[in-house]
């Protein structure tokens, strides 16, 4: 007889069979690695040893395993929203929140690409920023120039 476990009942006050040797492991689990090997597929690593990796284990698919080394750039983003222009300030700020989200996620890699893009975005920004700041300093010089050197009303 059996029970809905599938393992057979063994009659009140027997002792249960062992199991034979060569059958499985005796817990019916996955045995545990030896020291320094990786953890079979889908178990957890023994204790006191760094996961193997797979999706979702913090600092994998990073170089040198530093999920911090991920940089949002989100006081940039902000910076350019008032420097560059209203309209890449606002796409370098949305990327910036997606860095964020996607290493919640442990998306590494997409984490990775978005804060390329931000970087990318800011730096436009900020270039256009400055080009317009020198812009307007060269417009102010020129025009305080022309009005001190120009003729006015009865004095030439």
């Amino acid at each position: 007889m059996t029970n809905p476990y599938g393992q057979p009942q063994q009659p009140y006050g027997q002792q249960p069979q062992q199991p034979q040797p060569g059958y499985g492991t005796p817990s019916g689990g996955v045995p545990a690695a030896p020291y320094g090997q990786p953890a079979p597929y889908g178990q957890p690593a023994p204790y006191g040893q760094p996961p193997t990796g797979g999706f979702g284990a913090p600092g994998y698919g990073m170089p040198g395993g530093d999920v911090n080394a991920i940089k949002d750039y989100k006081g940039w983003a902000i910076a350019s929203l008032f420097l560059g222009g209203l309209i890449l300030g606002i796409f370098a700020i949305m990327k910036s929140n997606e860095v964020g989200t996607y290493k919640m996620q442990g998306n590494y890699a997409m984490a990775e690409q978005a804060s390329r893009t931000t970087k990318t975005l800011c730096l436009i920004s900020t270039i256009l920023g400055g080009i317009g700041c020198v812009t307007a300093i060269i417009i102010i010089i020129a025009s305080a120039v022309a009005v001190s050197t120009a003729c006015s009303g009865y004095y030439c």
